[in-house]
């Protein structure tokens, strides 16, 4: 929850969490294809952001720790909405308030549709 409300927090007229402002500004900045990814692009983006995870999750606390795993959590979660958008379901950075529940969310009805990411680790 964002600690103070301000205008640069507001989003559709809903108060973002700090991390849905900037998962939001991260996905408004990315670059874009003229036309929307394949999926087979989109899976393998997303499987080299998750192995960009498991590193950031297993690297001895140095002093830019954070910076780097706000910065791979933040990419694993533009990949997975640019993949769940190319597969047609309805996927909002705004709905990330709870990433990894999101995440969770988003894989099952990916699943859903036959698209098979393999275990999270």
């Amino acid at each position: 929850m964002a600690l103070v409300e301000t205008r640069e927090n507001v989003h559709a007229g809903t108060l973002m969490s700090m991390y849905t402002d900037i998962l939001h500004k991260a996905f408004e900045r990315r670059p874009r294809a003229a036309d929307p990814p394949m999926v087979s692009d989109a899976v393998k983006e997303l499987l080299e952001c998750r192995s960009r995870l498991a590193v950031t999750r297993s690297l001895e606390r140095r002093t830019d720790w954070a910076a780097s795993a706000l910065a791979n959590q933040v990419a694993y979660d533009v990949a997975l909405i640019e993949l769940a958008r190319s597969v047609g379901l309805a996927c909002d950075p705004a709905t990330f308030d709870q990433p990894e529940l999101r995440r969770n969310e988003v894989d099952r009805e990916l699943a859903a549709r036959g698209v098979d990411l393999g275990a999270r680790n």
